[in-house]
């Protein structure tokens, strides 16, 4: 069964553009919660051997309770880790 990634990078639009090669290097269906103005940049993406499903930061509350098998969180404020404590993630990085 493929994984489930969780991604959690809000910030700067340059800093996702920059993470965004991950998705070719990730196995698996990844999802990744981005800031509004960022979610049309991660929609546009094409070629990508796998799912991706991109939400805001306002639609966070629809992955409660949802199980990611790893979880990579490239923020270090406690809002966004709090994000983690209502998901349940196998690995977390």
């Amino acid at each position: 069964m493929p994984a489930k990634i969780l991604i959690i990078k809000l910030g700067a639009t340059g800093d996702v553009v920059r993470t965004t090669p991950l998705l070719r290097r990730l196995e698996g269906g990844v999802t990744w919660v981005t800031a509004a103005k960022n979610k049309c940049l991660l929609e546009g993406l094409s070629g990508l051997p796998r799912e991706l499903r991109s939400l805001t930061w306002e639609d966070r509350g629809a992955l409660e309770g949802e199980f990611f098998d790893l979880a990579i969180s490239l923020e270090d404020d406690p809002q966004t880790a709090e994000l983690l404590n209502k998901v349940r993630v196998g690995r977390m990085f």
